[in-house]
């Protein structure tokens, strides 16, 4: 079954809430220090911050609160 098109879930006239995840897997390591490598990834908190703010303001969206987890 294929997924719903988003001008069906989402109608242009109101203003809606959504709840947004994504998750690394295969033991990547998204921020933090990697254990295994000894890498520290940290860095990639303020980037992901950074690109959040940029896409918000030219999808025009408001991002009410977010968390970057290792």
């Amino acid at each position: 079954m294929g997924r719903s098109v988003r001008s069906e879930l989402f109608q242009a006239d109101e203003v809606c809430i959504v709840h947004a995840i994504q998750r690394c897997v295969r033991k990547a390591f998204l921020a933090g220090r990697d254990d295994r490598t000894g890498i520290d990834y940290s860095f990639r908190r303020e980037w992901i911050r950074r690109r959040m703010e940029a896409l918000a303001s030219v999808f025009g969206i408001d991002v009410l609160t977010y968390a970057i987890m290792s």
